[in-house]
């Protein structure tokens, strides 16, 4: 009967630090469930300066336009005013860059409205980078329609654009068959989740916290009794 003491109450111990453990484990840094807009270009003030947030818009085409607007994926109530308009056959292989620091925030997304005409830009390639030098290719090029729709890529996948202040996003354009092709994009949107560091364990990771040391507590009360 005392081996089958010793054996219970050996396995109680050896389970309570286990939970114990997974407790702690889950209740590590985490993400807040919501995404955070990080930097918008609206493209309302007929430039390529960021509207809401902190970032920066550099572009190899040596000019660009600006036509109608759609509100698609506006943010913070943004009117649909101005879109920004890339044209000519001449510009394919150009690009623009978003210098976007994710400091504080992880599971990124950019996501803008576009649209182009029949002669426009039909293969656009998004890309990203994790110094700001070395862009990499993400996802196949896409074609945008004939009318504005929304566009997103989800880089919840790249860990290394988490908490980054290095971060940037590039596409490159070609297919435009004409000078007068054009594209548009409007409502340019890089957001992320907030990376908490400080956040208080949920009650149910306090719950399971709270029985592993009640076992294990426990156990030792048994063992002290024994020994008595």
């Amino acid at each position: 009967m005392s081996n089958l003491t010793n054996a219970t109450l050996s396995v109680c111990i050896r389970f309570s630090f286990m939970i114990a453990l997974l407790a702690v484990l889950i209740a590590g840094p985490s993400r807040t469930a919501h995404a955070d807009e990080i930097a918008i270009w609206n493209f309302n003030d007929s430039d390529v300066t960021v509207d809401h947030g902190a970032g920066s818009l550099l572009t190899t085409f040596p000019t660009v336009g600006f036509g109608a607007g759609t509100t698609v994926n506006a943010r913070q109530g943004d009117p649909a005013l101005q879109a920004l308009v890339l044209s000519g056959n001449a510009n394919n292989g150009q690009s623009i860059t978003l210098n976007v620091s994710t400091l504080g925030f992880g599971d990124l997304m950019v996501s803008f409205a576009t649209q182009r005409t029949s002669t426009g830009f039909n293969n656009n390639q998004f890309q990203y980078s994790l110094d700001g030098i070395t862009f990499l290719d993400f996802e196949a090029p896409y074609n945008p329609a004939a009318a504005f729709a929304l566009v997103v890529f989800d880089l919840s996948g790249i860990a290394g654009l988490n908490d980054n202040p290095n971060a940037a996003f590039r596409i490159v354009f070609n297919g435009a068959t004409s000078s007068g092709g054009n594209n548009r994009l409007d409502n340019l949107v890089v957001e992320g989740s907030p990376i908490d560091n400080t956040a208080v364990p949920e009650p149910a990771t306090l719950t399971l916290f709270g029985l592993g040391w009640t076992l294990l507590l426990g156990a030792r009360r048994i063992r002290k009794k024994r020994r008595l």
